[in-house]
């Protein structure tokens, strides 16, 4: 039977939409690139973007992965839910990709660093702002500062700091800051550490840290690869085997991701409860995972120097295992880059849906290091 809406039913209902969706770009995270030169790819919603699309005013959304090849320098502005700004430059050979999870009340803005190097500039946050910077081995919170991590072939990192302080914590839990003055380390087998660096003295001192870290791989290039490739082979079919299953919920996501007002609180409230097995399953793999995928990356041009050529397992040499690595890398990123699309059509029936902690919100254990098996040799030892 048909039922008239009065006019101030439908203008009632009109603001009722409009507080919905202005809430959910309230809570956005976005940036756009300043500068680029060189090679950079950019992968979104599961397709690496054509390169004349990447320039200067290019928007940058959440959970888009960018990758700079050995020539490749972007700098990019993100704007974050309050309002703050935060400047990044994206050094050569860099990966990294940022989402915004929801915390007991505070917007976290997360980036993962999951290769090369990457300088901030954060403003100081306001409102319920927070910010927190994710690699291999640690995770580094900010409020306001200017700092750069620095990453290693075998999985190293150095933090710097021009200004304000960076708090750096280990897989343990152990806490350095990085400030003015004094920088912080965490390299393999070694616990997270503090040294006295003068400012003045912080260009000169990461030129001798890279140099330094890169002699230890290279003396031990053998015992790192294996590691790597090690964790690879346990990590791959997993992840294959949850990328099957979270394809098969692809269509609920993308019905009710791409525009949840397409479905009413208890349409989408099934919705979640279809997809959040598959989703659940992929957020415990892909960390691990994806950190894994991109330490190979650098470690395979290492490799083709002659550098750790031997025997990755019984029967399966690194000549062998590197020659199909190079094969299914680019399928490998191109899943990936699916997951991190479905992750976010996840987000965006979870913010429609009330918000909330969500399923996404952990990635990482408690120190935002993610979790499972360490590969022999790598930052996840003491």
């Amino acid at each position: 039977m048909f039922v008239p809406i009065s006019g101030k039913k439908i203008l009632l209902l009109m603001v009722v939409v409009f507080l919905i969706v202005g809430s959910l770009a309230a809570k956005s995270v976005t940036g756009s690139i300043v500068y680029i030169e060189g090679y950079v790819d950019l992968y979104r919603d599961g397709e690496l973007l054509e390169w004349e699309l990447i320039d200067i005013g290019f928007g940058i959304e959440e959970f888009d992965l960018i990758e700079t090849g050995p020539d490749g320098l972007v700098e990019i502005e993100v704007k974050l839910p309050s309002g703050s700004k935060t400047s990044i430059s994206v050094k050569p050979d860099t990966a990294f990709y940022f989402e915004m999870e929801e915390k007991s009340g505070r917007n976290q803005t997360s980036f993962q660093m999951l290769s090369g190097s990457i300088s901030f500039k954060v403003q100081k946050l306001a409102g319920n702002d927070s910010m927190s910077v994710k690699t291999e081995s640690a995770v580094m919170g900010v409020r306001g500062t200017k700092f750069e991590i620095v990453s290693s072939p075998e999985g190293g990192i150095l933090v710097l700091c021009d200004e304000g302080s960076v708090s750096c914590k280990d897989i343990q839990g152990r806490e350095q800051y990085s400030k003015p003055g004094s920088v912080v380390e965490k390299v393999p087998d070694k616990r997270i550490s503090s040294y006295a660096v003068n400012e003045s003295d912080l260009a000169l001192y990461r030129n001798y840290w890279l140099s330094a870290r890169d002699k230890v791989f290279r003396s031990g290039a053998d015992v790192f690869i294996q590691g790597y490739a090690k964790q690879f082979l346990l990590f791959e079919p997993r992840f294959t085997t949850v990328f099957s299953e979270l394809m098969e919920v692809k269509t609920t996501l993308e019905r009710y991701g791409k525009d949840p007002s397409a479905g009413n609180p208890g349409t989408l409230f099934k919705a979640k409860a279809e997809v959040s097995p598959a989703v659940v399953k992929m957020r415990s793999v892909l960390p691990i995972f994806e950190m894994v995928f991109y330490r190979l990356k650098e470690l395979e041009k290492y490799h083709a120097e002659g550098l750790g050529i031997g025997l990755i397992e019984k029967d399966l040499s690194s000549v062998q295992f590197f020659n199909d690595f190079s094969v299914r890398k680019n399928h490998i990123s191109r899943q990936m880059a699916e997951v991190r699309y479905l992750f976010k059509l996840y987000n965006n029936i979870h913010k429609a849906a009330g918000g909330g902690p969500s399923i996404l919100d952990a990635p990482f254990g408690g120190s935002g290091v993610p979790s499972g098996t360490p590969p022999t040799g790598s930052l996840f030892g003491n």
